[in-house]
């Protein structure tokens, strides 16, 4: 059945419909529209040309061009035909620019955008408004900035409640202020042009409310996001605060952390100003935003509660740090510093648990967030030092944490020598303490598995720095007691560390502290090489040792007593 032919009037009123639904984002619903208005008109251009026009919103450009350019086979031409073409190469261009393409397409089809799109408006602007958008954009890219702005000028005149149009007009603005700016900075015309721009992104961020559709929160966010920058132009830092807080809040995922953290690392507001200010305000402001509007576990969240764990602790705010990393507990780099927080709250323990926990995680992220620290390893150095001094002393973690260091700092022999050192004494306190209470000794397996390690470890240090004492009285100690090793390859060991710290100590330029400790290095050495040549001066030594120890414990209890019991 032929459908019926329809007046002029009526076919006016169909397309006016689907142009209706186009503008408002219902391209597929528009297109319905004009293919029966195709239909009852008996498929002509000025029908076909708005089913084409369809098409385009719904990524169909390809399919569009071929069908231009099969109208202008048959002889199809004049404006409709240049709008045409023009709307079809301008949504090609941001098709290649969301997909990444950077060949001279881009610019060439931008630019031909750009020459038919302006040739259509400027004929007949009322027939071709939704022309004036897509010409503002092709003519910014390719940098003609006086059309960009009469077009984007044009744009919110005939769609005055489009947030695209004002983002738009707010971007070429932007363009315009920084050429002005350039040229004469500060002066009235750069002024006026910050203005424009701060206007239109601030009437983009109103137009667009609270979208609930993906795309239209990505390009909310977009918005807010110049409109901070804009903001800090000004050092409007109360107003960039908000803007950026906006922008987390719509599109946590998409939004540049690090840049925002640097502009706002010196945003200031007048005493009397009570609003937020500063990055961590920002994503405090953001993150009850997301709260609530998203779901409790949405996974958008995860990347703003990481931050907001990551600026609280920049503020020693130890327990919100953790709250807010513990938003991101998925992510490993979030144990790092939820560890780091845990010690300085005085819950080592907790904090060791928590690197161990970022560890199984991922331990490449772990070793690569020790390597980007900073200052924080402080406290990261505090959690070793807690491990080594409690009772028992926790070597194992001890060594876990100075392991993490050596990977994330692999040219430092100081972190290599540590792990060599927990390794050891883990193995010779198992020994003592199964020797002490006459037990079952160790397990061999387990002796010989941290030994090697150890030794291992050593190594590593001592080849990083093959002129340090200390390291080769530790590899030459580890030979000597742990191994099956020659004697006399010992001794030469040890006599070369003899020989390395006589050096270090005749330097003129020596601190008081290497001093000390290459003193105490000289006589380790001296004692170890003493134990290797007399064996029972090593015996004899640890029966003083033990008997000295004897004495001191039965004299801290004598002066413990009472007075009636000593």
């Amino acid at each position: 059945m032929v459908a019926p032919k329809l007046s002029p009037a009526e076919l006016e009123t169909r397309i006016a419909r689907g142009r209706e639904l186009l503008d408002a984002g219902q391209a597929s619903e528009a297109e319905q529209v004009f293919s029966a208005a195709l239909e009852a008109d008996g498929d002509s251009l000025r029908t076909r040309m708005w089913v084409l026009r369809a098409w385009m919103e719904e990524g169909r450009s390809n399919d569009t061009l071929d069908a231009l350019d099969e109208l202008e086979r048959a002889g199809q031409k004049g404006l409709d035909m240049t709008y045409l073409y023009g709307m079809a190469f301008a949504r090609r261009a941001q098709d290649y620019v969301a997909e990444g393409v950077t060949d001279s397409s881009v610019q060439m089809n931008f630019l031909d955008a750009t020459t038919f799109l302006k040739q259509a408006v400027e004929a007949d602007a009322a027939r071709y408004r939704d022309a004036f958008l897509p010409l503002a954009n092709s003519a910014w890219f390719v940098q003609d900035l006086a059309t960009a702005r009469w077009a984007a000028d044009r744009a919110v005149e005939v769609y005055a409640s489009s947030p695209a149009s004002w983002g738009e007009r707010g971007r070429i603005a932007m363009a315009q202020f920084l050429a002005a700016q350039g040229e004469a900075p500060e002066g009235a015309e750069a002024a006026a042009l910050w203005s424009d721009t701060a206007a239109s992104f601030q009437r983009a961020v109103a137009l667009y409310g609270t979208p609930s559709s993906e795309a239209e929160q990505g390009a909310l966010a977009a918005a807010a996001t110049q409109l901070g920058h804009t903001m800090m132009w000004k050092q409007k830092g109360p107003e960039a605060t908000e803007a950026y807080a906006t922008a987390i809040a719509f599109d946590p995922q998409s939004f540049n952390y690090n840049q925002c953290f640097q502009l706002l690392a010196n945003a200031t507001k007048t005493p009397e100003d009570e609003r937020p200010c500063g990055f961590r305000a920002t994503l405090e402001l953001a993150h009850e935003r997301l709260a609530a509007r998203a779901p409790a576990g949405d996974p958008r969240a995860v990347v703003p509660s990481w931050w907001l764990g990551w600026a609280r602790f920049n503020d020693a705010n130890w327990s919100g740090a953790e709250e807010g990393f513990l938003g991101a507990a998925e992510s490993a780099n979030s144990w790092f510093y939820i560890g780091l927080a845990r010690h300085y709250l005085q819950d080592s323990a907790g904090g060791v648990a928590a690197m161990h926990k970022g560890w199984e995680l991922d331990p490449v992220s772990m070793v690569s967030e020790a390597a980007s620290a900073g200052g924080a390893l402080r406290a990261f150095e505090g959690l070793i030092a807690w491990c080594a001094k409690e009772e028992p002393a926790k070597n194992l973690d001890a060594a876990f944490l100075s392991e993490l260091l050596a990977e994330a700092f692999p040219a430092n022999p100081r972190y290599w020598n540590n792990v060599g050192l927990f390794l050891r004494d883990e193995g010779e306190t198992l020994e003592y303490d199964a020797h002490k209470a006459k037990t079952t000794p160790p397990d061999a397996a387990l002796l010989s598995d941290l030994y090697n390690r150890s030794y291992k470890a050593y190594q590593r240090a001592l080849e990083l720095d093959p002129s340090d004492p200390q390291l080769q009285n530790d590899a030459a100690l580890m030979l000597h007691y742990h191994f099956v090793s020659d004697d006399a390859e010992v001794e030469r060991l040890y006599r070369h560390a003899l020989e390395l710290v006589e050096t270090k100590l005749a330097a003129a330029d020596l601190t008081a502290e290497d001093r000390a400790r290459f003193e105490q290095t000289k006589k380790d050495i001296g004692t170890n090489l003493k134990h290797l040549l007399d064996p029972e001066s090593e015996k004899a030594d640890a029966a003083a040792a033990a008997a000295a120890e004897a004495a001191a414990a039965a004299k801290a209890t004598a002066e413990a007593a009472p007075d009636g019991e000593k």
